[in-house]
C-alpha cells in the first residue's frame, strides 16, 4: 500500500491545478485568424481549450515585455487557476516561453507548449516553498527544483533559424498540497490519455507498451500505475516539437535497497547503485530479441573489463514510442573523472568501434578540453568545484555528491549500445556563464554558424532573476553523445525555481 495514497479520478479534476476541458479540437495546421501574432495565439487558445474558458482581452495597444509576445498575450488572456497554478506559470512558464523564443519554434507551437503547461503541468510541480516538501527531496537538481529543462543544440544550425534547437524538460512529479512525490506512472498514463493530452501528446499504435512492460518488469507487485512505489523517484519527459506535438519519456530510480533485518516495502526487481546486470536479461528479452546481443556486450563488460570503472546502475527509462524509433536507457554513476577513463567507458573497452566512434570520440576530447581547460593530460582528474551536500537543512535526501553519469541507449535493430557521458556541471564549474562559454566556444571551434554569445544571450535571456556568472547551478549537466546518425551535445538547466535571487527584484 502507498504510503501516501491519492485519488487520482479526483485530483484531475480539480480545477486549482489542472484546467478543466471535457472537449477541445486538435491543433490545426493553421488556426483561423485575423493574422496578427495575437490573433494567432488567441485562436490556437480558443482550440485548444474548446470553449471551456472564458478567455481575456488583450490590451492594445500590445506591449510585449522582453519580447515575450505569446507568453504575454497568454498571461492576459488565460485565467488563474491558483495561486500555486500562478505561481509556477511566472517562475517557469516564463522561462519556457523564453526558450521557445529564442530557438525560433513557430508562433502556434510556442503557444501550444505553453498553454499545455498552463493546463496540465502546473499542479505536478508540487508546493511553492521547497519547505512545503514531505520526504525526500527532488532528485532532477541539486538545489530542490523539481524541473530540468535540456536544449539539444544541434552543431550546423544557425541560432537565427527556425527551429534551431530542440527544447525540452523534465519533472519529478510532486502534489501541490501534501509535498509528497506521486507515482510518475499515473501521471504519465493521464497525460497520454485523451482528456489529458488535450491532443497534443504523439500517440502512435503500441507506444506506451515498453513503459508498461518496464513498469511491471520493475515493480511487480503493484496492483495498478497509481500506487507510489516507496523511495522511488518517477520523471516525465517532455520533448516539445516546433509541430506543436509532445514526446513524452519515461523514467525511473528504484529504492535504495533496505537495511539489514528489514524487509522491503514493495517487491522490486532491482535496487538502485548495483552493478548486477542479471536482473535486466528479462526485461530485454521482453522488449524485443534485438536488444539482447548489444545487452550482453554492455553487461559482459560491466562484470569484466569495466568492474575497476566502479559502475553502478541507478536510473531506467524508455521513450513512449513506436516500436521501431523506442530505445531502452540504462543509467550509471562512476566515480573515474579522467578523460582517459571516459573514452574506455563510452567505447566499452574498445568494443566500440569504427568511423563514426572515432569522429565522435575526437569531438568528445575537443569539448573535453574547452570545458576544462586545465586538464593538460587525459589522465589528470576533474576538480570539483562546489560541494553539494547529500541532504538539505532538514534532512531531505536530494541529488548531492554525484561524479559522473554515462547512459547506454539500446535500439530496436542496431548491434551495438550507443552511450552518452554527462559532466555535473553544478559540482565541476566555476559559474553557469564558464559553462556557457566553454559550451559557445567548442561549437564555434567546429565551425557552427551563430554570433559570438549567441548561446550566452539565451540562457540569460530566459532566467533574468540572476546574473550567470554569479555562482553555478543553472547549468545542472552538460553531455554528449552519441546516436546511430552521429554525435550530439546536450546542455541541462534547472528551473531554479526556489533561488533567493526570485525573490529580490532585478534593478
Amino acid at each position: 500500500m502507498s504510503p501516501f495514497p491519492v485519488d487520482f479520478s479526483k485530483f484531475w479534476k480539480d480545477g486549482r491545478y489542472f484546467a478543466q476541458v471535457p472537449t477541445f479540437n486538435s491543433l490545426q495546421e493553421k488556426t483561423p485568424s485575423d493574422g496578427s501574432l495575437v490573433g494567432d495565439v488567441v485562436a490556437v487558445t480558443t482550440d485548444l481549450l474548446g470553449g471551456s474558458y472564458k478567455l481575456g482581452a488583450v490590451a492594445s495597444p500590445f506591449k510585449p515585455h522582453d519580447g515575450l509576445e505569446v507568453y504575454d498575450a497568454l498571461t492576459q488572456i488565460l485565467p488563474v487557476l491558483s495561486s500555486q497554478s500562478d505561481f509556477f506559470w511566472k517562475r517557469v512558464g516564463r522561462s519556457l516561453a523564453s526558450q521557445l523564443s529564442t530557438a525560433k519554434y513557430p508562433i502556434r507551437s510556442q503557444t501550444s507548449h505553453l498553454v499545455f503547461w498552463w493546463a496540465r503541468l502546473g499542479g505536478i510541480m508540487g508546493a511553492t516553498s521547497i519547505a512545503g516538501r514531505v520526504g525526500d527531496q527532488s532528485e532532477c537538481t541539486s538545489d530542490g527544483s523539481n524541473l530540468e529543462y535540456s536544449w539539444a543544440i544541434p552543431r550546423d544550425t544557425d541560432p537565427t533559424e527556425d527551429s534551431n534547437r530542440r527544447i525540452r524538460f523534465t519533472i519529478d512529479p510532486f502534489h501541490p498540497e501534501f509535498g509528497h512525490r506521486i507515482a510518475g506512472g499515473a501521471v504519465l498514463d493521464y497525460l497520454y490519455s485523451d482528456e489529458g493530452s488535450l491532443g497534443l501528446i504523439k500517440k502512435e499504435p503500441g507506444s506506451k507498451d515498453w513503459k508498461d512492460i518496464l513498469e511491471k518488469w520493475l515493480f511487480p507487485d503493484i496492483a495498478s500505475t497509481e500506487e507510489l512505489v516507496e523511495g522511488t523517484t518517477y520523471m516525465i519527459a517532455f520533448d516539445m516539437e516546433p509541430s506543436g506535438e509532445i514526446t513524452l519519456k519515461s523514467y525511473y530510480i528504484p529504492p535504495h535497497p533496505p537495511l539489514p533485518g528489514l524487509a522491503p516495502k514493495n517487491e522490486v526487481a532491482t535496487y538502485r547503485v548495483t552493478d548486477n546486470m542479471e536482473p535486466f536479461k528479462k526485461l530485454v528479452k521482453q522488449l524485443h530479441p534485438s536488444l539482447e546481443a548489444p545487452f550482453k556486450m554492455f553487461a559482459d563488460y560491466i562484470a569484466g573489463p569495466g568492474k575497476d570503472s566502479g559502475m553502478m546502475w541507478f536510473m531506467i527509462a524508455c521513450d513512449i514510442t513506436k516500436l521501431e524509433k523506442n530505445r531502452l536507457k540504462l543509467y550509471l554513476l562512476s566515480q573515474r573523472t579522467t578523460l582517459k577513463d571516459m573514452i574506455y567507458d563510452m567505447t566499452l573497452g574498445g568494443q566500440i568501434t569504427g568511423p563514426r566512434v572515432d569522429d565522435a570520440m575526437k569531438n568528445f576530447s575537443k569539448f573535453f578540453t574547452h570545458l576544462f581547460p586545465y586538464a593538460k593530460s587525459d589522465d589528470t582528474g576533474l576538480i570539483r568545484e562546489n560541494y553539494i551536500p547529500e541532504a538539505d537543512e532538514e534532512g531531505r535526501v536530494g541529488r548531492g555528491g554525484l561524479r559522473m553519469m554515462y547512459y547506454y541507449e539500446f535500439f530496436v535493430g542496431e548491434t551495438v549500445p550507443y552511450p552518452k557521458i554527462y559532466f555535473f556541471m553544478d559540482h565541476f564549474s566555476k559559474n553557469d556563464l564558464q559553462t556557457v562559454k566553454s559550451t559557445e566556444l567548442f561549437f564555434k571551434d567546429i565551425g557552427k554558424p551563430g554570433h559570438d554569445g549567441w548561446l550566452t544571450e539565451a540562457l540569460a535571456h530566459a532566467n533574468q532573476h540572476r546574473p550567470l556568472e554569479k555562482r553555478n547551478g543553472l547549468h545542472t549537466m552538460v553531455s554528449f553523445g552519441t546516436k546511430p546518425t552521429g554525435w550530439e551535445i546536450t546542455n541541462y538547466y534547472s528551473a531554479e525555481v526556489y533561488a533567493a535571487e526570485r525573490d529580490v527584484p532585478i534593478v
